[in-house]
């Protein structure tokens, strides 16, 4: 694996640097296809690949380091995955099946992928902070010592904040799906 540390990509080094965090991308893509519904839609490296192109058609973006080119990684592969559940729903013309587990929750406590995009887009305008925390956590799988380490915080802010985010999280998702 390799380390991708200060400004080191501009538009021209996009590419090595991808390169050098494509396992960590494969890893990303695994845990977001560890539920039954979205292992029948992508395989891992599948995803991944897919996550790779989109960021190299992007638009250039300096990557500060390598949780930064991470953190644009589990976005798209976010996006990728939406766009996905939106083409069944137009083909099927009915809810999209591509379901995740919300941090904390019960494993039979799923909902779909862009719910729980757009709940985490809420939570980042509310609090970036917190919404990074899920990320690492929920998205990159990482634990509270690592995420501590990647925020440059204390891990008992980490434990703080994953779960103030997780009660957040469910509060607006069952909010959200109250009849109105």
């Amino acid at each position: 694996m390799g380390s991708v540390e200060g400004d080191c990509c501009g538009p021209d080094q996009m590419e090595r640097v991808l390169e050098c965090c494509y396992d960590d991308m494969r890893r990303l893509a695994r845990r977001m296809v560890a539920g039954d519904s979205l292992r029948i839609v992508f395989q891992p490296t599948d995803l991944a690949n897919e996550a790779v192109l989109r960021l190299l058609q992007s638009a250039p973006v300096a990557v500060q380091d390598r949780g930064h080119l991470l953190a644009l990684a589990a976005r798209t592969i976010r996006r990728v995955l939406i766009d996905e559940a939106r083409r069944q729903a137009r083909i099927k013309r009915r809810r999209p099946e591509l379901l995740t587990r919300l941090p904390g929750a019960p494993p039979t406590a799923l909902i779909s992928v862009e719910d729980f995009d757009a709940a985490l887009a809420a939570l980042e305008r509310f609090s970036p902070e917190h919404a990074r925390v899920v990320e690492l956590r929920f998205t990159f799988g990482l634990t509270v010592e690592e995420a501590a380490a990647t925020l440059g915080v204390a891990e008992r802010t980490v434990k703080r904040r994953w779960q103030a985010a997780r009660a957040w999280l469910q509060d607006h998702i069952g909010n959200a799906h109250e009849p109105g």
